[in-house]
């Protein structure tokens, strides 16, 4: 069984090399990485060029700059493997033997989906963070909306791709790439192979270290609109589109998943600059805030409790005070 891995690259001097090398480290030699430069200005490309030079495994894509989408895109298309995963350019897998044992674990039932955690490092603290573990029987066999429930329960079903390995006959057959030009790509990636995906299995032993806390991480960046309203836009279109589409119990569990990127933009809109847009948008906002009744996840049951107590306003901005002090302090 091939696995593909999808890594869009840009200007990554610092990190490409323990990138790609700790993926060549696996036990488990049938795989490809696909290292797509997304027109770097630094070293990156040569050191892509060098690594495809020295293993056939390696595959670089050379194109004109058009974000991580687009980078991730030309990946699926060239992509040969019979599952695909992806990574950050400036993360590192830490255990060899990870491939090796997800593909057991992938030969066991034949998931569509396997999902995993993932550590964090903080760079600039030296200092790595653990997950805490997760029963893989509540996952493994279940119907789709037991599966989903239980790791939405336990605070597992991150909003990243990365901690994701998707069988590619699922992405070919729904077309599931990356909506180009938008910074919320991962949430809405996810919530469309939710709604396609039927078979999940879960790998509880962390291996993908996700690198935080550096001057080019996106938690680095500072809050911008454009941000804010994609994700706002996108919650709008999946809870309109789980209410036409979906049946009435699936349903719930997924409003549950949504229920997450809803808390997080009701405290991003407070870091932004406060202009009409934007105070336009959390009135617009307020009438998806029941989202938080669907709160099986323990972080959004949080939120909820504090809502029923101080409204729409004054949690957005303890939100506000809590995204400042976790991601940019």
């Amino acid at each position: 069984m091939k696995i593909s891995i999808i890594i869009p690259v840009y200007n990554s001097t610092l990190y490409l090399k323990q990138c790609v090398e700790s993926i060549l480290a696996q036990t488990y030699h049938n795989f490809e990485i696909l290292l797509v430069d997304d027109g770097s200005t630094d070293d990156s490309p040569m050191i892509c060029d060098e690594y495809a030079q020295k293993d056939d495994r390696i595959v670089t894509i050379h194109k004109q700059n058009g974000g991580t989408s687009d980078a991730r895109n030309v990946g699926l298309e060239k992509a040969s493997g019979d599952y695909i995963t992806f990574m950050d350019n400036d993360d590192y897998w830490s255990d060899p033997d990870a491939l090796c044992d997800i593909i057991k674990v992938i030969s066991e039932t034949e998931p569509d989906v396997v999902m995993h955690a993932n550590m964090v490092y903080w760079q600039d603290k030296n200092r790595t963070v653990k997950p805490s573990s997760f029963d893989r029987t509540l996952v493994s066999g279940k119907k789709r909306k037991e599966a989903v429930e239980n790791l939405i329960k336990a605070g597992m079903l991150s909003v990243t791709v990365w901690t994701k390995l998707v069988k590619t006959s699922l992405i070919r057959e729904h077309d599931l790439y990356f909506k180009k030009g938008i910074r919320n790509e991962d949430t809405d990636w996810i919530a469309r192979m939710l709604i396609y995906a039927e078979r999940f299995e879960w790998y509880d032993k962390p291996f993908y270290v996700y690198r935080k806390g550096h001057e080019t991480a996106q938690t680095s960046q500072k809050m911008k609109y454009y941000m804010v309203n994609d994700l706002k836009n996108i919650i709008i279109e999946y809870t309109q589109y789980a209410e036409k589409y979906l049946d009435q119990e699936y349903r719930k569990v997924f409003y549950a998943y949504l229920a997450y990127p809803f808390a997080v933009w009701m405290g991003q809109a407070y870091l932004i600059e406060q202009d009409e847009q934007i105070k336009n948008d959390r009135e617009i906002m307020k009438k998806y805030a029941y989202l938080l009744t669907y709160d099986i996840n323990p972080a959004v049951r949080m939120v909820h409790r504090v809502y029923r107590i101080l409204g729409f306003g004054l949690t957005s901005r303890i939100l506000m005070l809590y995204i400042k002090k976790v991601y940019y302090s």
